[in-house]
């Protein structure tokens, strides 16, 4: 490899905890011209190898102090990373302060030391001061310096430099500064977590028993058990799984929305009954929609569970009981069942505070905030037939809720106080309609007169059509197609009261 210049020569800081292929990233540098400046450790493993490098004590003057607290601390280090172009260097250079093109810094494994139960004071040295620095100013000043925080992005540097021969490109060091700053609020997020008490609890398993899972929530108050920070706790039954703990949550949320008494089962996460009531009463009401479907689902409630209802349940198979509260006898009765996870929700606790829901896939993070509320049923549109009656308000009210639960595509067929037929996650929203009217008729389920919620608009009248013929007379959806006046239309000549909220809840 041809050697660049000493005229041209750049300078390259490294300060690595993992020193995987250091030094073959150290000669290639070396090759490419780069004089290199490593802090102690990493500065001895690179002449170990042969390879020429400066220490940073050496620049700065100062040796590291405290055991290696501070190193890198310096406005020699910083100044040289900091330095917006080139020329701006010439106001310090009687203060010994030269450019630095590039860094490589990963920091302590802070994150390792906690999950191998490392005592405080070790842990607290764990937590990295000067990396994250170096990080930073690198990362906050890529319109010159190129920034590398850990070993996987080995590879894309070695390109960009045999691309550029030596240098880097704009888009690289805006890339690798966008990466930098990622892994630095997740360890950031791991030190925070540490101080408030969080950590992270070993599931059964995952979605699949191969697939291990682990669950990080807030410190419970006390010695209360673990999931007491979250405003759960667990009375009887196996270990949560990742899906119970999934499905969990999707169960109080739903009847989490409901401010009149209610039972919720849900299956996989979509609801597959729901009753309006008390007790027995709700329980009744939410089995007869899909008695088949709540086989081994999860059962939830908004109030107390009294023994009458614990008697139902206790002959049932099923994962997962959800209420806030129990009767002694109804607890007793229900905790028998050693394998049925009986659990106790404070709901105030369960849904307040920021709720961000987080998707995630290597760099790739999603973060929105939770979907609460129903302003829409203050400010409805009724487009088609008349105004409903307060009955029928409050039954097209209830599927509108439940349907925001169920994945999307999704129908829900109801009564005045129970869901009867329910379609969800279909490609198609008549594929969606049709499942929920099958599923009411497998329970011989009368739909005359039903309502019907809708989680989007009807792009065409064919839905409305198909839902008339089952039997709906009132329905419920967002709108927003360029269709909504057929739609509309074809409502009115069936004798359909059709309402559109302008608000959308999708489940994806």
């Amino acid at each position: 490899m041809a050697k660049v210049p000493v005229g041209n020569r750049r300078r390259a800081l490294l300060s690595v905890t993992d020193k995987t292929r250091l030094a073959e990233i150290g000669k290639l540098l070396h090759g490419y011209g780069y004089e290199l400046i490593a802090s102690g450790g990493t500065a001895g493993h690179l002449r170990d190898n042969s390879v020429p490098v400066i220490e940073v004590s050496e620049l700065t003057g100062y040796p590291e102090i405290f055991g290696g607290r501070v190193k890198t601390l310096h406005p020699v280090i910083h100044g040289g990373i900091l330095g917006p172009t080139e020329a701006s260097f010439a106001e310090t250079a009687e203060l010994g302060i030269s450019p630095i093109d590039l860094v490589i810094v990963n920091l302590y494994k802070f994150q390792e030391a906690v999950a191998a139960g490392a005592g405080e004071a070790e842990t607290v040295e764990k937590i990295d001061i000067g990396g994250p620095t170096l990080l930073r100013s690198a990362a906050k000043n890529f319109g010159r310096v190129a920034v590398i925080s850990d070993p996987r992005f080995y590879d894309d540097l070695i390109s960009e430099l045999e691309q550029g021969k030596g240098t880097t490109s704009l888009e690289f060091r805006r890339r690798m500064a966008g990466a930098t700053f990622r892994l630095a609020a997740d360890y950031n997020d791991a030190i925070a977590a540490w101080f408030a008490g969080e950590g992270d609890i070993q599931l059964r398993y995952g979605e699949n028993p191969h697939q291990s899972a682990t669950l990080r929530i807030p410190a419970p108050p006390g010695d209360e058990p673990a999931l007491a920070g979250i405003g759960i706790t667990q009375h009887g039954g196996k270990e949560l799984s990742y899906n119970n703990i999934v499905d969990l949550v999707a169960a109080v949320k739903l009847v989490g929305d409901f401010d009149q008494p209610c039972c919720g089962i849900l299956k996989h996460t979509n609801p597959c009954g729901f009753g309006l009531g008390e007790g027995v009463t709700a329980l009744e009401r939410a089995l007869k929609c899909d008695p088949v479907s709540a086989f081994g689902g999860v059962f939830s409630f908004n109030g107390c569970v009294d023994e009458a209802t614990a008697g139902i349940l206790a002959k049932r198979f099923l994962e997962i009981i959800v209420a806030p509260e129990y009767s002694p006898e109804a607890l007793a009765r229900l905790t028998k069942k050693k394998n049925v996870r009986v659990l106790t929700v404070d709901m105030a606790r369960f849904l307040s505070g920021t709720r961000d829901r987080i998707r995630a896939w290597g760099d790739l993070v999603l973060t929105q905030v939770e979907d609460d509320g129903f302003p829409e049923l203050d400010e409805w549109n009724v487009v088609a037939g008349d105004d409903p009656d307060p009955a029928t308000r409050t039954a097209l009210e209830m599927v509108w809720k439940v349907c925001k639960h169920g994945k999307s595509n999704a129908i829900v067929l109801g009564d005045m106080t129970s869901t009867l037929g329910m379609g969800f996650g279909q490609m198609s929203r008549v594929d969606s309609t049709e499942l929920a009217v099958m599923k009411a008729g497998n329970q011989d389920l009368d739909l005359q007169d039903c309502v019907v919620a809708s989680d989007g608009f009807f792009p065409f009248p064919d839905g409305i059509e198909k839902l008339a013929a089952a039997g709906a007379r009132a329905v419920i959806a967002p709108g927003g197609s360029i269709r909504d006046d057929e739609v509309a239309e074809a409502a009115r000549k069936l004798g359909i009261t059709l309402i559109l909220t302008n608000r959308r809840h999708f489940n994806h």
